[in-house]
């Protein structure tokens, strides 16, 4: 688990009586928003505040407007991210937090210092927690995701159950139990706990791509298809759910369907290794043996830049 991440759990465990005061201070900071739409101030305190009340979703928005007019305002992309962690879409959290890095300074010194001073930030968080909600599913949470991080799934999942115990109406903890059976190699197992993420929060496009991939390993095809497009219909540009619905179509031998969906997917993220050897395997089924050939040579080109790059980094 990312010391973002504890901080965010931590973070949003404050309870509610911080609640309260929140909800009682976001109205005029709404009114105040709406007549000055371009204020960056006023749209970061509508954001934040509405994360603060727990409403997440509807905190994307503000913070978002607020980065786009102001695209060197740290804070802003910080509760952009951590709203994002909030809502389970940690690859956008995670470029949020790659912009607010970029405005980080350029030194070594500094930049080892600034994350040192967020690693005592999420040590004291979590120390808060544990003080006011010991009993705290989210609690039971974090000991789940260190649990993983030492690859100790079996113990992580039973505290991710733990957790799904105490608050049986919180999507994300039943998404997070999900992720951990469907790591597990137990897909029969995650495709209940996928579902009632997405009972409890519909708009969970990223329960509905895991629950593809779950049912698609269990050979149901035709439902992993569904759940694949009802990811996308939420999140169109999310690549692994495109690469998820051409591995679908191509299983059922609509090789045509598939060629579109893999290079949908490769339009969103075209550095993808695995989606561009799929799309050699669609030409050849689509008996397109030139196109295919072309494809696997584009693919070898792109790993060797890849090597290259990370012998650079080495």
């Amino acid at each position: 688990m990312s010391l973002l991440r504890e901080a965010v759990i931590c973070f949003m465990a404050g309870g509610a009586a911080f609640a309260q005061d929140c909800a009682k201070l976001l109205p005029p900071l709404e009114r105040a928003a709406s007549q000055q739409p371009e204020n960056i101030d006023a749209l970061l305190n509508v954001g934040v505040n509405r994360f603060r009340c727990g409403m997440a979703a509807s905190a994307l928005e503000p913070l978002r407007k607020a980065v786009e007019l102001a695209p060197n305002n740290s804070t802003g992309y910080f509760h952009l991210g951590v709203s994002l962690l909030a809502l389970d879409r940690d690859e956008e959290a995670k470029n949020a937090f790659r912009r607010m890095a970029a405005l980080s300074p350029g030194d070594a010194n500094q930049l080892y210092l600034l994350q040192k001073g967020y690693s005592r930030l999420s040590a004291a968080l979590l120390e808060r927690m544990a003080d006011m909600a010991p009993e705290s599913a989210r609690l039971n949470q974090i000991r789940a995701e260190l649990l993983e991080m030492d690859n100790h799934r079996d113990q992580a999942i039973e505290e991710y159950k733990r957790a799904v115990d105490k608050e049986p109406n919180l999507a994300a903890l039943h998404y997070a139990l999900g992720s951990a059976y469907w790591g597990g190699f137990r897909p029969a197992d995650a495709i209940p706990e996928f579902q009632s993420a997405i009972r409890l929060d519909h708009a969970h496009y990223m329960a509905h791509y895991k629950l593809g991939l779950a049912l698609l390993e269990l050979d149901r095809t035709g439902e992993a298809i569904d759940e694949f497009e009802r990811s996308l219909n939420l999140q169109p540009g999310l690549a692994n759910a495109h690469f998820g619905l051409a591995k679908a179509h191509l299983r059922t031998g609509q090789a045509e369907l598939a060629l579109t969906a893999v290079d949908k997917c490769l339009t969103v993220d075209p550095t993808n290794e695995s989606a561009q050897y799929l799309r050699a395997q669609i030409l050849r089924k689509l008996g397109r043996q030139q196109e295919a050939e072309e494809q696997l040579a584009r693919l070898k080109t792109l790993r060797e830049n890849n090597r290259s790059k990370q012998r650079s980094r080495d």
